[in-house]
């Protein structure tokens, strides 16, 4: 947990699941209206080069809370051998 100091009250606990948990409720509604009222479905793109654990891991958690919200999701997986052209003609699609 995170402390901000208000001069006048003191502390001020925040709790970060919380805020995390409203701010993703609000994302979805957002989603949702983009849906319903243009018929787009907004999305996450990822690309990920190589097999760090640690980078995958992240980004499957990325997916999720995209999920989560609503969101479309992309991922492309490319060995730590692509070439830079490769690379780049996977990121302009």
């Amino acid at each position: 947990m995170a402390a901000n100091v208000d001069a006048a009250n003191g502390p001020t606990i925040i709790d970060g699941n919380a805020t995390s948990a409203t701010m993703r409720a609000e994302l979805a509604g957002h989603v949702q209206a983009l849906q319903e009222e243009h018929g787009v479905v907004p999305g996450l793109a990822v690309v990920l080069v190589g097999a760090r654990t640690d980078s995958a891991t992240y980004v499957r958690m990325k997916k999720k809370a995209a999920a989560e919200i609503g969101l479309h999701s992309i991922d492309v997986d490319l060995e730590d051998t692509v070439s830079q052209e490769d690379l780049l003609m996977e990121v302009e699609k």
